[in-house]
């Protein structure tokens, strides 16, 4: 699902995302958890303002950002995750 994503270069000069929206809903980023890489994408899993962690997928090549993942709240020690490719 292809996403808004405002971001500002991080620390190694590449777009980290900082705020994103899920169709009218604005969630800020208030965390990155985690940042991976492959030739062609750049993931990062994050925590939103409401609680949520979220993965999002960036290609730099065109500058497309999608939501590639939802983590569903379960019951602790059970993480959950849907993760769509």
């Amino acid at each position: 699902m292809k996403i808004c994503v405002y971001g500002c270069p991080g620390k190694d000069g590449k777009s980290e995302p900082h705020v994103f929206y899920l169709g009218a809903r604005r969630l800020p980023v208030i965390a990155i958890l985690d940042r991976w890489a492959d030739s062609e994408h750049h993931y990062f899993e994050v925590k939103a303002d409401d609680g949520r962690r979220f993965v999002l997928r960036h290609a730099p090549s065109s500058d497309y950002w999608e939501l590639a993942g939802v983590y569903r709240p379960g019951r602790p020690g059970r993480p959950r995750v849907a993760i769509r490719a």
